[in-house]
């Protein structure tokens, strides 16, 4: 059995015994607040980031496509079908973020309602000759 007070880094911090339901509830709201905040504030900054970039590239776009008009220069055609290309795959990109997010969502669920979605076994309980009279059944009918 492990004591507490023979315990060198308790020691040498000064720290006294700890019961362990006190580390479990720790430890599972420090994992809680981790997963819930960091995901979310991840996503939020990132999808503000491509929809600005997107904005403006939708701006970039009508400006350039004046220009391109305007001048009848090969090379403004060209810088303008780059930057189409980079606006559908910011879209893109914000939409695999979302995707990505509810994956997160889904894995940060707390195992007890996750388990109540899915039955993953069934569990039997009585005898042999219970379960094959059961089964019996099952196939007759």
């Amino acid at each position: 059995m492990n004591n507490d007070d023979d315990n060198p880094i308790n020691r040498a911090l000064n720290l006294g015994p700890m019961a362990t339901a006190d580390y479990s509830k720790a430890v599972s709201t420090i994992v809680n607040n981790a997963r819930n905040d960091s995901a979310k504030e991840d996503f939020t900054f990132a999808r503000a980031n491509i929809r600005e970039v997107v904005e403006n590239g939708n701006d970039a776009i009508a400006k350039l496509s004046v220009i391109a008009d305007q001048s009848q220069n090969p090379r403004a055609f060209e810088v303008l079908a780059k930057l189409m290309d980079s606006m559908i795959a910011a879209n893109k990109q914000l939409l695999d973020l979302q995707k990505e997010i509810r994956t997160i969502d889904k894995a940060d669920m707390p195992q007890d309602e996750e388990a109540k979605k899915h039955v993953t076994n069934n569990l039997f309980v009585g005898s042999t000759s219970e379960l094959q009279k059961m089964i019996e059944d099952m196939k007759k009918g």
